[in-house]
This record gives structure tokens, sequence and C-alpha cells, in this order.
């Protein structure tokens, strides 16, 4: 049994926490507003092919986490939230860290390739695991109820790759994570090169986020499309090239596994383009904007990204829904 505090309990922190509680490992959810409302109130309720959850929950907020608890209470802290939440996060985590006198690992289940590196900077690169979810689909119903699809496989790894890794938290707790997680139901696939991996994601992430953000189309749709299809293509290729500034190397062969992936998956509704359907702020600097500083900084354009990061910034998207 693992003590887990999931710091985000939207759709990834509620699908992942909900796997994890239902097989016996002890949770606390750290939410917010009308969702922590809902939690307290009614419990969490999370609807997926594979599983129907249906239960209280523990839950408080940040401030909850810091004056209630101790680091090393916990296992493991899972960071489930937008990426552009880390940085204040991160300063909350370090001065819990350094009041106690006491760490703990941290995982980040986050899209974007910044969330690791700050994390790293404020409480050591030895309590960092990188991670991402792949494969999975998941939005906020209404408060408290989450519906996913996908089998939802992680790959995790210590940040930012196994021959750089400090000995620490993150690695000690590994193997047992794995493990642990793996018996809950969870695919887990550990990564030599976590920052590769992330890299890959981001692929994804900007080939499709934001053309679904503007068109209003899920995945399936935008890359089945003959005329829309090469463009997420070409955002691919921007990313990958970014990819060269962080020291990762990415090549055609990887742009045609991720499409290929995004490609045949079940036709999903991008996080993007949920935030915006809910009037909530879309993660153009995580995603976008990580691909243009990259870009900038290697004398190199991206401006396909640079096009749709424009567009989304003014509210300029089709009116059309799915």
């Amino acid at each position: 049994m693992m003590r887990i505090a999931m710091i985000g309990a939207g759709g990834i922190g509620a699908y992942y926490g909900a796997k994890l509680q239902r097989a016996g490992h002890e949770l606390l959810f750290i939410a917010r507003g009308a969702q922590a409302q809902a939690l307290r109130e009614r419990g969490l309720r999370v609807s997926h092919p594979e599983l129907a959850f249906d239960e209280p929950v523990r839950v408080t907020d940040m401030a909850g986490l810091c004056a209630e608890h101790s680091p090393v209470d916990f296992d493991l802290l899972v960071l489930a939230v937008k990426g552009g939440a880390t940085a204040e996060l991160a300063e909350q985590l370090r001065h819990w860290f350094a009041e106690r006198g006491q760490r703990t690992a941290v995982l980040s289940l986050q899209n974007g390739v910044d969330n690791e590196p700050t994390l790293a900077r404020a409480l050591g690169a030895d309590c960092v695991l990188g991670g991402l979810a792949i494969r999975i689909g998941t939005h906020v119903v209404e408060p408290g109820c989450i519906e996913a699809v996908g089998p939802g496989q992680v790959t995790l790894g210590p940040w930012p790759n196994v021959r750089a890794a400090q000995d620490g938290p993150a690695r000690h707790l590994l193997p047992r994570l794995i493990g642990q997680w793996g018996a809950a139901g969870i695919p887990m696939q550990e990564s030599d090169d976590i920052r590769r991996e992330l890299w890959r994601k981001l692929v994804i992430n900007n080939g499709v986020n934001p053309l679904s953000a503007i068109t209003g189309w899920d995945s399936r749709r935008i890359t089945h499309d003959e005329r829309i299809g090469p463009m997420v293509k070409r955002l691919m290729q921007e990313t990958a090239v970014a990819a060269g500034a962080d020291g990762v190397v990415l090549d055609e062969a990887d742009v045609e596994e991720m499409f290929r992936v995004i490609h045949d998956l079940d036709p999903i509704k991008t996080s993007m383009l949920v935030d915006r359907e809910h009037g909530r702020p879309l993660e153009l600097q995580g995603i976008c904007g990580a691909v243009l500083e990259r870009s900038a900084s290697l004398g190199v354009s991206a401006t396909g990204t640079e096009l749709l990061m424009a567009l989304l910034e003014k509210g300029i998207w089709s009116a059309n829904a799915l």
C-alpha cells in the first residue's frame, strides 16, 4: 500500500486516483473550488469502460496539505495540474519541505516539457520523477464526475534520465511504484530517458491540441482529414526540431510513430478543446510556447505553431460544435 497525495483532481488526477484507491492505496486528493466541494459532499465518480467508481474520497487544499501533514506522511506526491500552476506549486512544496525538514518523491503527470525542470530547481532533482499519461482521454463532466477512455498507460523515470539522475527519494521509490501501480491495473513503462519521452508526447500535443481547439474537432477527425492531417504532421515536425534545444534528438521516424499513435487511437477530445469549451485558460505556453521558445533559441522557425498560438491567444476559433 502506498500513501499518495494527488495534487489536482481533474480528469487525469481523478482517474488515476480512483484506480489506486480502488486497489487499496491511501489517497488524499488536493483540490479547490467546485471540484473540492463536490468531492467532499458527494465523493468521486469516474466512468471508464473498465472502471465504474463512485466512492467517498479524502480531500483538502494546498493550505490544508501543508498545515496538517508532513512530506513523510506520503510515499509520493503526484502533480496532475495544468502546467501554468507548476511554478507556484513548486514554491509551496519547497517551503513545506524546508519548514518540516523533510522531503519525499514527486511525480509529474502533466502536459509539457517544463514541469520537471521547475520542480527539480525548487525541490532537488533527486526528488523528481518525470511522467506522462498516454493513450488516455479524460474530462470533467461536472464537478466530482469524470469520464475517461483509453488504456491510460503511464511512462515514467528519474529526472532527467537514468544516466544523469541523482540517488534519492525518486530512484528509491521507483521499483515499488511501478510494481504497485501495475498491480492496480495501470499499464506501466519505465523509461531510461524520460525527458525524451516527454518531448515525444509534446509532438502529439502540439500536433493536435491547438488544431482541435480551433476547429472543435476530435483527434480522429483531425488526423483522418486529408487536408488537416498533413498540418498535424507539420506541427509535429516543428516540435521534433525544437526538441534539439534540450539535447533531445527526434527524427522523422519519431514523428511518424507519434502520428500513427494518435491516428489509430479512439476519438479523443483534447484537453485544450475541453478547456476552450468550458471557458478555462488554454495550456498554450506549456505546449505551443515551449516549441516556440526552443525554436527561437535554435534560430529556426515554427510558423505553423506560431500561427495557431496567435489565433488561440486572440480567441479566434470555429463556432462549430463536434
